[in-house]
């Protein structure tokens, strides 16, 4: 198989780094004029926002789940403390849309009340710590006008932070409303590395905090915590003096089928100019998602890119043409922004895996030959190479990000049991959006290595 160069980034050079080039108009003589045309596509973008909050009408196929949630979040308008949520449940699936909303309607039926509600959502990937979480909480709900608080960014310790955070809500709240969004991912490497016991692990000891923060007398306003995650099985490893105190009721959210996923987007249709759509356009962005897990938010950004496809090119209507345009841009774009933001240890064993499937006809690898391959590498770029624990425990982590599958498996009473890997995307995809990595560029993928890859699998 042509590996198109030597190395891994000019792989990504040959391959480009999207996988659709989108045509577009001819200059204009004057280019700011667009400004001041109306769009031919779209009406209002925002309403293919997957962020923002829509109205209940266009909320599908989760009544069951807004009034629990709406149960869970209730003793807010009171002033008083709601039970404990993990909200768990595949991405798309509608968990912090439903969670945002209820908390919406929570907040003004307060206010109507007389009674004071802070809502907070955190978005635990971009914090990933326990202290970095605090710090947010308490910079979002502050008034500094009011409190004379400050929240520095760094400089004084976890438990300043707390008792700065128990001070704002004190000065300010009758009830808070604390929503942990993918709460699995705040030190994901930690709990799955054994040297950190769940306890220690920054998820725990957060929700230890909020969890006994009324009954230490450290606020006097009710408090009610939801976490939300991907992953199904994330309360199993928690803590169990965090499930104590935090004990928490799970509520699940099955993934969308293909029909209520076109009923979503049908839903949104008015962002379009009446006639803009063609028949077939959301039928297949419908199909394209379910096949990802019933992926609502999936659904939407592939209309809205759609749209924008159609529009680069000049033309009046969308087309199943440009949803097709749209889903290769939406898949290289998608994996090329996860990829990005790795550890490099962990692009190095993804890189391992897909020139190893892209060198043979297998897509299964036993980790111990995912494990040669990934030294190897690492021995071609001078990086240090982890031990094989470490580096599968890395790739697990990519497991819910539908990047890696990994399974234990067994070859019989000689051999037993052994875990398995392999890739859920396209090889070239992940060899290319490695290959953006400058110091991962210089990754050999030249005959030499093909013959090295073979090597480790066979021995």
């Amino acid at each position: 198989m042509s590996t198109d160069g030597d190395t891994l980034g000019d792989f990504a050079t040959a391959h480009g780094a999207v996988a659709h080039s989108r045509a577009t108009s001819p200059p204009r003589d004057d280019p700011l004029s667009v400004l001041d045309e109306p769009d031919p596509i779209f009406t209002d973008e925002s309403l293919l926002d997957p962020n923002v909050v829509p109205d209940e009408e266009k909320i599908v196929g989760r009544n069951e789940q807004i009034e629990t949630v709406a149960h869970r979040l209730k003793p807010a308008i009171n002033g008083a403390s709601g039970k404990g949520t993990l909200i768990l449940g595949k991405s798309g699936s509608g968990k912090t849309l439903v969670t945002k909303y209820v908390g919406r309607e929570v907040v003004q039926r307060g206010h109507d009340a007389d009674v004071d509600i802070g809502l907070v959502v955190i978005d635990c990937a971009q914090r990933r710590s326990e202290t970095q979480t605090v710090i947010r909480l308490a910079s979002q709900l502050n008034d500094p006008t009011k409190t004379n608080v400050t929240i520095p960014h760094s400089g004084i310790s976890t438990g300043a932070y707390y008792d700065r955070l128990w001070t704002i809500i004190n000065q300010l709240y009758d009830a808070i409303i604390i929503v942990l969004d993918e709460i699995d991912r705040l030190a994901p490497n930690e709990a799955l590395q054994s040297n950190v016991t769940p306890e220690e692990a920054d998820d725990s000891k957060l929700l230890m905090q909020l969890s006994r923060a009324g009954e230490e007398d450290d606020i006097d306003a009710g408090l009610t915590v939801i976490g939300i995650s991907n992953d199904l099985k994330y309360g199993d490893r928690l803590d169990t003096r965090v499930t104590s105190s935090f004990a928490p009721d799970d509520l699940v959210f099955d993934a969308y089928d293909a029909n209520q996923l076109r009923d979503i987007l049908n839903r949104r249709a008015d962002a379009f100019r009446d006639g803009v759509l063609s028949d077939d356009v959301l039928p297949l962005c419908a199909a394209f998602a379910a096949q990802e897990h019933g992926d609502a938010r999936r659904a939407i950004d592939l209309l809205r890119l759609a749209g924008e496809v159609a529009r680069d090119e000049g033309t009046e209507q969308v087309t199943e043409d440009h949803v097709r345009a749209a889903n290769d841009d939406a898949e290289v774009t998608r994996l090329r922004d996860l990829i990005r933001g790795c550890p490099t240890q962990a692009k190095i064993a993804m890189a391992a895996l897909a020139a190893m499937e892209h060198f043979t006809d297998r897509s299964y690898f036993k980790a111990t030959e995912m494990y040669r391959v990934y030294r190897a590498f690492a021995d071609a770029i001078s990086a240090d190479a982890l031990g094989q624990k470490r580096i599968t425990d890395q790739l697990r982590e990519y497991e819910t990000l539908k990047i890696v599958d990994m399974n234990r498996t067994s070859d019989g009473y000689r051999e037993g049991t052994h875990l398995e890997l392999s890739l859920l995307d396209d090889p070239s995809l992940i060899l290319q959006s490695v290959g953006l990595d400058d110091r991962l560029s210089d990754i050999p993928i030249n005959d030499a290595m093909q013959h090295r890859i073979q090597r480790a699998i066979e021995s």
